[in-house]
């Protein structure tokens, strides 16, 4: 769908007949009085604050990752938990995955009922009830429930956030909107790791407590500010709040235009007609996961799925959970140096996350997947040759890849997953499969943070060639079989599994792409060209 920010209405031609809505699909609730958004902005406006609620969830999902990675090497910390063993200290830090799992697992159940915007609040009731136990714990009973809450609302947070994001603003742009969420993963982990270093010079309970707790004043400032902004166009349709969805488009179609206004009308309409073609064969069932169907819904869950896993099997959660605890056990820092070496890291994630931000739409998703997994499967092999007969200056390399493979991560691995399950899914299947793709990432995230302690106690430098062999088998993976979506709207990505497109392979013999999967950023469209030129296409 199209929508376009502009000072005045233009008159707009040869909008296609199949985008005429329905009288009975419009007006609907009619008389029902719609107030405006985050005090009357509009347009790229308005989507800009939807673009930063996500990005608090986001930053939010960080923060926590980056306490604890701060607090597994504090003496006061370990401590108060009786200096947990390997095992222990990876189970500590790895079920909150498991709650984060059962959060996506729950929305998957419960979320297409909820809606996008009640499911962001009970997200924030659970993780700021799980706050408040962990910042009160005194045993690790305690810890480990409060981990669990706090993981459960914030799996409802990663699995709605960039499904209701990339539902509210142009496909031009999905991917930089999107990216301001990975962007703010990073900067959470800043914010966390300097937080921790503030605190690593006070004494007492507080230098963890504290900075635990912090966690609730940025989930009252996610709920305050989504609570000023809409519900998705596209749910309200499927709820049949018609009105309401006009209203919405309106709003984030540009200033002073009116849900009479033809352009918005068009939008819904091809809203509409997606959710007639979907909603042909009944309620959704469950059994539709395992099926292929005209549109291969099968093959689509099984790319969503298998993107988000690979993100964390390629060894990001080593570095951010047990960086410091890395440095002190086997490099032999101390405790500060650790927490500032980590701060470092953080630092460079953070940076380079912004190439996601500005360029992640001209990139596209392919190239910078394939790419950068390569670059991290070399950082992580030189890290562990570096580290086989360690002495100083091996050490101080081996920790220059770690700074490396954090900068290439950013971007494309941290954006990208997040993005791509909401991207190439049918709106009948949008929100379960956004939520299966999350409880992959969690699933697999927990497997991953409960046993690197372990791995390295026992193995060491070879847990990195681990690492090394899955990135090189993912860019092959993404190569080989994902198409790229960029540039295309959100009921458009169906043809990218039908006709000539029907097959598994998206390259042809000499490995390129075909032209049927490639990037339609560039694309020119007047069937749907608009006096303005500001064709900004969902």
């Amino acid at each position: 769908m199209d929508m376009v920010d502009r000072g005045e209405k233009a008159e707009v031609v040869r909008i296609p007949e199949v985008l005429s809505p329905s009288a009975s699909s419009v007006d609907d609730n009619a008389d029902i009085k719609h107030s405006s958004f985050f005090f009357g902005v509009q347009g790229k406006k308005l989507q800009h604050m939807i673009s930063v609620a996500g990005a608090l969830g986001f930053l939010l999902f960080g923060y926590d990752q980056g306490v604890l990675g701060g607090l597994n090497a504090s003496e006061n910390f370990l401590h108060q938990f009786n200096y947990p063993s390997s095992s222990l200290l990876g189970t500590i830090n790895a079920i909150y995955e498991i709650g984060c799992f059962c959060g996506a697992i729950t929305v998957f159940l419960v979320g297409e009922r909820l809606g996008r915007k009640r499911c962001i609040y009970v997200g924030a009731f659970l993780q700021g009830v799980g706050a408040i136990l962990q910042a009160s714990s005194f045993g690790v009973p305690q810890m480990i429930v409060g981990r669990i809450v706090c993981g459960w609302g914030n799996g409802f947070n990663t699995a709605t956030t960039p499904l209701w994001v990339s539902e509210l603003v142009p496909a031009k742009s999905r991917g930089r909107h999107v990216a301001v969420e990975g962007n703010l993963i990073a900067f959470g982990i800043v914010i966390a790791y300097y937080f921790n270093i503030g605190m690593s010079y006070t004494s007492g309970p507080v230098q963890w407590r504290l900075v635990i707790a912090f966690q609730i004043v940025i989930i009252i400032l996610q709920v305050l500010w989504t609570m000023l902004l809409p519900e998705s166009p596209r749910w309200l349709s499927q709820k049949e709040r018609h009105s309401e969805a006009l209203h919405v488009i309106s709003q984030l179609a540009g200033r002073n235009m009116t849900p009479e206004d033809a352009i918005v009308r068009g939008q819904k309409a091809a809203i509409d007609h997606a959710i007639a073609l979907e909603t042909a064969d009944g309620p959704w069932r469950f059994s539709e996961c395992f099926k292929s169907g005209s549109l291969k819904i099968r093959r689509r869950y099984i790319l969503a799925i298998g993107l988000q896993a690979m993100q964390q099997l390629s060894g990001i959660n080593v570095l951010v959970y047990y960086a410091p605890h890395t440095l002190t056990t086997d490099i032999g820092v101390s405790y500060i140096t650790s927490l500032h070496i980590g701060a470092g890291l953080a630092d460079t994630y953070w940076l380079f996350s912004f190439i996601g931000v500005f360029w992640l739409d001209r990139m596209g998703r392919r190239q910078p997947l394939i790419w950068t997994a390569l670059v991290c499967a070399l950082c992580f092999l030189m890290a562990g040759i570096l580290q086989i007969d360690p002495t100083h200056t091996r050490a101080s390399a081996s920790i220059a890849f770690f700074f490396l493979y954090e900068a290439s991560f950013a971007v494309g691995w941290l954006p990208i997953p997040w993005l791509y399950a909401p991207e190439i899914m049918p709106l009948r299947h949008r929100t379960h499969s956004a939520a299966l793709a999350t409880a992959s990432d969690w699933i697999f995230n927990y497997m991953i943070v409960q046993i690197t302690p372990v791995s390295i106690s026992n193995i060491r430098w070879k847990t990195y060639l681990i690492f090394f062999i899955f990135n090189i088998v993912f860019a092959v993976v993404v190569w080989l079989f994902y198409p790229e979506t960029s540039g295309r709207t959100l009921e458009e990505v169906d043809e990218l599994f039908k006709g000539d497109n029907d097959r598994i392979l998206v390259v042809d013999r000499r490995g390129k792409i075909l032209p049927g999967f490639a990037s339609m950023m560039h694309r020119s469209d007047p069937e749907l060209e608009f006096p303005s030129g500001n064709d900004t296409k969902y």
